[in-house]
């Protein structure tokens, strides 16, 4: 009896002490990426500063990051927005192909009137898109050779 009390008491003290841990001090830090994925040649652009050297002179607000991933946007009063999006992995969306400075590209209205998008073959999987959205839904030709005009400024800052 006193043998199986004693083995309960080490269980308990054993169980007790690895239950309890350590605390650190110091400022916390985001874990590294474990992703298998190498690094693609957009990690080296900002999207923001590509955006804004692109507008400059022509009456647009300095370029603002749009959500978690490499997007930049900027407006202008009277006209609409414009935007461009460097994705190290993104799925062509539907669209007519054409071809921007020798470099693979869809063109389509993915989102709604007014709007266009031209969408720029960088590799194998990463795209840079450059979107224009005017304030009329009327102007749907006219969003798109914005959108045009865009991407093909931003076609020989993206490496090849």
């Amino acid at each position: 009896m006193k043998r199986s009390a004693a083995l309960v008491a080490a269980v308990v003290v054993t169980t007790g002490l690895t239950a309890c841990s350590t605390t650190v001090s110091g400022r916390p830090t985001p874990a590294p990426r474990t992703t298998s994925e190498a690094p693609t040649p957009l990690d080296a652009l900002n999207a923001c500063t590509l955006l804004d050297q692109l507008l400059a002179g022509q009456g647009f607000t300095p370029g603002q990051r749009i959500g978690v991933r490499n997007e930049c946007g900027a407006t202008k009063p009277g006209y609409g927005s414009v935007s461009i999006a460097l994705d190290p992995e993104r799925a062509d969306p539907p669209g007519t192909p054409f071809d921007v400075n020798g470099r693979k590209a869809l063109i389509g209205q993915f989102t709604g009137p007014g709007t266009c998008e031209v969408v720029l073959v960088v590799t194998e999987h990463a795209r840079a898109s450059a979107t224009v959205v005017l304030l009329s839904g009327d102007l749907q030709d006219e969003a798109c050779a914005a959108a045009e005009d865009l991407a093909t400024s931003l076609e020989p800052l993206l490496p090849r």
